[in-house]
């Protein structure tokens, strides 16, 4: 049993009167003023009271959440939901007998993104990602964690340091917009150790180990499923003028620190290789057609033949308020709505991350937003003015609760002074089944997994094909895409 617990996670809020953040009671005190000028040059009452009603209107929904939305997000996210089904947003059709026949592109956010592979100085080739709404360049690095079994537990504390230490490490330059950890369960074809047995087993060797080698390629237990994992490092672009419009120049500076994420990555009991422009699109390929997946692995390298980033969409897909459908398979994601109360151990997220053969297609990506250290500084600091303003106008239970958040706003800024990065993070969970799947069975198993791993999630209402896309771990940040304003949200 590890003795080691890791918590003390806040969520920014600014403190502002009766427990509201400071957005909302600016605007409440706004709404106060242009009442008591209502009346002092009307002097009159049914005006007085039409004005009154208007501000309830603008300012209930304001201070009223729901699933950790105001009331103006829900209805503005209502509004653009229906706004795009009229206009037909929903739906998306590809492939053959489409506006551009024989391309089927990726749909809504990575639809102006573009695929290309570079070479380090070192040799190794690396597939770059480049969203061009955002400008950002992003690198995806296929990882082997290491298992716990038969490893000391100072071993494993020092690999969860390590974490820490890297994604510290990223933020220091301002340069890396987020990193977004993945770990996926997909069904095991074993078609990989196959041609990987097929790569190692030389031809002039004994019978006998030719077979044992078949036979472990062919036999790799369990319940057929297999757990990747990958992360990928998404950057805002570097240097200045032509520099950061010129793709290959980007390519050039990110893989110049590739080395440096590499042998971070290794501290951390994390190896990892970067994935090459092929993996990339076989990857997104059998993710978006579950079918594919078997000629997907077939193919290896070959894919590119029959392959590229213009076809590695679905061929149609259909945007739902509460799933996704895309070339007969079936989505739904979960985001985080709240982290776990406390402290935990390691483990924490061991039971969400298991394979399970009832949920057997399941990713899980955990995005690290990273502060550079110049606003790490000002956001310790700002954290902490909020909570001491909150815990002086706060009463009851929420006065200890504000106590709490004093703690651990301070503790944050003595580790932030120490070295320690400052992070925002969140999770998605996708399932994807197929179109016949049992989905409020999934559901069900979702909601066990979470709780046992004390998370609170809730179903990304409304943006099904977004929070899909940006789980798959392949640099897209929804923040940076945001449809509404801070103005009236949480």
């Amino acid at each position: 049993m590890s003795t080691r617990m890791y918590g003390r996670w806040e969520r920014p809020r600014s403190a502002g009167f009766f427990g509201l953040t400071w957005g909302a009671s600016m605007a409440g005190l706004g709404l106060v003023i242009a009442i008591m000028a209502t009346f002092m040059t009307t002097r009159s009452l049914p005006l007085t009271g039409l004005s009154i009603t208007v501000a309830a209107a603008i300012f209930v929904p304001l201070v009223i959440t729901h699933n950790g939305r105001t009331g103006w997000e829900i209805a503005v996210l209502r509004t653009q939901y229906a706004m795009a089904r009229s206009r037909g947003e929903q739906v998306y059709h590809a492939g053959r007998f489409s506006r551009i026949p024989g391309t089927a592109r990726l749909p809504g956010l990575l639809a102006d993104s573009r695929l290309s592979e570079y070479e380090t100085a070192g040799g190794k080739r690396f597939a770059m990602l480049h969203i061009r709404r955002t400008d950002h360049y992003s690198v995806v690095l296929r990882v082997i964690p290491c298992g716990k079994e038969l490893v000391d537990q100072h071993q494993i504390d020092a690999w969860v340091e390590g974490w820490g230490q890297f994604l510290a490490a990223q933020s220091r330059g301002g340069e890396v917009v987020a990193v977004t950890a993945v770990v996926e369960n997909v069904v095991e074809t074993r078609l990989k150790q196959r041609r990987e047995v097929a790569r190692l087993v030389r031809p002039d060797a004994p019978e006998f180990a030719q077979a044992v080698m078949r036979e472990a390629a062919a036999d790799v237990g369990g319940i057929g499923v297999r757990l990747e994992a990958r992360i990928a490092l998404t950057y805002r672009a570097i240097g200045k003028g032509r520099i950061r419009r010129d793709v290959a120049e980007q390519a050039r500076e990110i893989g110049q620190r590739l080395q440096g994420v590499l042998s971070h990555l290794a501290r951390a009991g994390l190896p990892a290789t970067p994935l090459q422009a092929w993996e990339v699109i076989g990857l997104v390929r059998s993710r978006y057609d579950l079918a594919s997946q078997r000629d997907v692995e077939a193919a290896g390298p070959d894919i590119t033949t029959t392959q590229s980033w213009d076809t590695a969409g679905p061929v149609a897909h259909q945007d739902r308020w509460d799933h996704y459908c895309h070339d007969g398979a079936r989505s739904i994601t979960w985001e985080m709505d709240a982290a776990p109360r406390g402290a935990v151990f390691e483990t924490g997220l061991e039971e969400l991350l298991r394979p399970r053969a009832d949920v057997p297609r399941k990713r899980i990506a955990i995005v690290y937003r990273l502060h550079s250290a110049a606003e790490a500084t000002k956001l310790v600091d700002s954290d902490f003015r909020d909570a001491l303003a909150a815990e002086q106008t706060e009463r009851g239970i929420a006065s200890a609760s504000a106590s709490l958040r004093v703690g651990n706003t301070n503790a944050a800024r003595q580790e932030q002074a120490r070295g320690a990065g400052l992070t925002r993070f969140g999770l998605l969970v996708t399932v994807s089944d197929h179109l016949q799947a049992d989905l409020p069975g999934i559901e069900a198993s979702v909601k066990g997994m979470t709780d046992a791993s004390r998370l609170g999630v809730r179903r990304c209402y409304g943006s099904q094909a977004a929070t899909f896309a940006a789980s798959l771990g392949i640099g897209l940040i929804l923040p940076e895409h945001t449809s509404i304003s801070k103005r009236v949200s949480a």
